[in-house]
């Protein structure tokens, strides 16, 4: 009988026990996965920022490359001129030597 007694106590306490301790990790499990949601959140703010700035990056990426385009064409425009430049002054200096020539005769006959 006191076998029967402890038999229907301990079949009246375990699933009391059994359903307390499932109650304690459902609060776990919930308490975890709300800390996990506002990891999430937060993880999905941190990608629209990355986001947000690799746009602004690749769009300032594409000003500077089509700046540098700009300025590489503007050097060459340059190199060109100075090229035609140094062409037309050697061309002035080839035309100024007889008359440069004839200069320094008459000075030198006048300085005589």
């Amino acid at each position: 009988m006191m076998h029967q007694t402890m038999l229907r106590f301990a079949l009246f306490i375990i699933p009391w026990f059994v359903a307390g301790g499932l109650s304690f990790f459902s609060v776990m499990l919930h308490n975890e996965n709300a800390a996990l949601g506002s990891e999430v959140a937060a993880q999905r703010d941190y990608r629209q920022q990355y986001e947000q700035q690799l746009a602004i990056n690749t769009e300032q990426r594409e000003r500077f490359e089509t700046r540098i385009q700009q300025l590489q064409d503007n050097l060459r425009s340059s190199q060109v001129q100075m090229t035609n430049l140094s062409e037309a002054l050697q061309e002035a200096r080839e035309m100024m030597e007889p008359a440069t020539g004839r200069v320094n005769e008459q000075l030198d006959t006048e300085v005589e």
